[in-house]
């Protein structure tokens, strides 16, 4: 959002539609997403859930934690962010200086809970291994890509993508996810894949992704809804505790997204929308799936 008061109306609609979460990062706009964010807070009563992000490149490492925290709060206005991620990982850096600089900031009241955002599950491993030794509470939550269209190359350099497997493990220890661009940057929308931006085909045009479009096409003509709905029905519909970040840029899309709430899909269209193979719409029937 560019300003205040082109995001002031999609927020007080978010709001209004039950909207509790907010997800920003020190980098957003170079700082005017939190910024505008925090303006729009002032001016509201209640105040959602915030997950924070910092430690991004070039400035990925434990020292940059405090620092930019204490940017973020002033931009928001708040004494405390509720979750905070780390943008990136930085291997180089041992687990333990990380936890401990989080730690840091919960013993400091400044958040609440802390994890990583485009951290693989092996780093989350050994985050939380070196926490429960340490008495500390250690990743709670995990921001990676995830949609039903699988990401081909990384969206900018250090994206990293969950696949199914992983979303089975995390949901099995209890992390919760929080997918971006759960919707694959609008490549389940009603714009032909091959129209996108060439950043977007890059990532998402893919034969196979473009197999899985069409079963979304299939079942959303089958159920009366939209495909851009199935979508973001099959990320809410993982065995997992899922919390999509979504990205809409108008209130239309707005709408459109939050009617996924509304999609329920069984484990067999689950399973059927990620399938190899052609698409039989003998086996559609209510519900798209065998």
């Amino acid at each position: 959002m560019r300003s205040y008061e082109q995001a002031a109306p999609l927020l007080d609609s978010y709001a209004a539609q039950g909207g509790t979460c907010l997800d920003t990062a020190f980098v957003y706009g170079q700082g005017l997403c939190e910024t505008v964010v925090g303006q729009w807070l002032r001016k509201n009563s209640s105040v959602p859930v915030l997950v924070g992000k910092g430690a991004h490149p070039p400035r990925c490492d434990p020292e940059s934690v405090a620092e930019e925290l204490s940017v973020s709060l002033d931009r928001l206005g708040v004494d405390r962010i509720d979750i905070y991620l780390v943008h990136r990982d930085n291997p180089q850096v041992p687990v333990s200086e990380w936890v401990e600089a989080l730690e840091a900031q919960v013993a400091a009241g400044r958040i609440s809970a802390y994890g990583g955002s485009n951290w693989s599950t092996t780093r989350l491993r050994a985050v939380n291994a070196y926490a429960r030794a340490a008495a500390a509470a250690g990743f709670v939550a995990l921001s990676n890509h995830f949609s039903l269209a699988q990401m081909a190359e990384p969206l900018y350099p250090g994206c990293v993508a969950f696949d199914e497997d992983d979303v089975v493990t995390l949901g099995q220890s209890g992390v919760a996810l929080l997918p971006w661009a759960s919707q694959a940057r609008g490549f389940f929308s009603d714009t032909d894949p091959g129209l996108l931006d060439p950043n977007m085909r890059r990532c998402w045009d893919t034969e196979r992704n473009r197999q899985r479009r069409r079963r979304a096409e299939a079942t959303a003509t089958a159920t009366g809804t939209r495909t851009i709905n199935i979508a973001l029905a099959f990320v809410l519909a993982q065995p997992a505790s899922m919390f999509p970040v979504i990205g809409p840029r108008t209130e239309t899309e707005l709408r459109v997204a939050l009617k996924a709430l509304d999609v329920e899909l069984s484990p067999d269209v689950v399973r059927w929308l990620v399938r190899d193979g052609g698409i039989h719409h003998a086996h559609l029937g209510n519900e798209a799936g065998p």
